[in-house]
């Protein structure tokens, strides 16, 4: 896992170092304040994954309430138990993501 949060870390470091100095700072910035976190995400799974929360954390609002919809016969609280072990690697791939889209975003203002 340690190997794999530095792998993130030095892909969000080459993408910020596409940036002018100004704009790596506004970048940091709106990563930081809206990048997921790992412990939080496993929290909301572990005791809330039968109602969806973690979807909705996730910005899954479809299947979140698809969750909802069916908390009634946790199956959704199976899924979500089964979930828990690829969350790292979830979180991981929305996190760049995002900074894929924050990277996006600085570029087309700066034109």
């Amino acid at each position: 896992m340690f190997y794999l949060l530095k792998t993130l870390d030095l892909r969000i470091v080459e993408l910020q170092r596409q940036l002018p100095t100004g704009e790596s700072s506004t970048f940091a910035y709106k990563f930081e304040r809206r990048k997921k976190s790992v412990t939080i995400a496993f929290l909301l799974t572990f005791f809330l994954g039968g109602f969806g929360a973690h979807k909705f954390y996730f910005n899954e609002i479809g299947a979140g309430i698809g969750y909802l919809l069916f908390c009634w016969t946790f199956i959704p609280s199976i899924i979500a138990l089964i979930e828990l072990f690829f969350l790292s690697k979830k979180v991981d791939d929305f996190n760049y993501q995002l900074a894929q889209e924050i990277l996006k975003e600085l570029v087309v203002l700066r034109k």
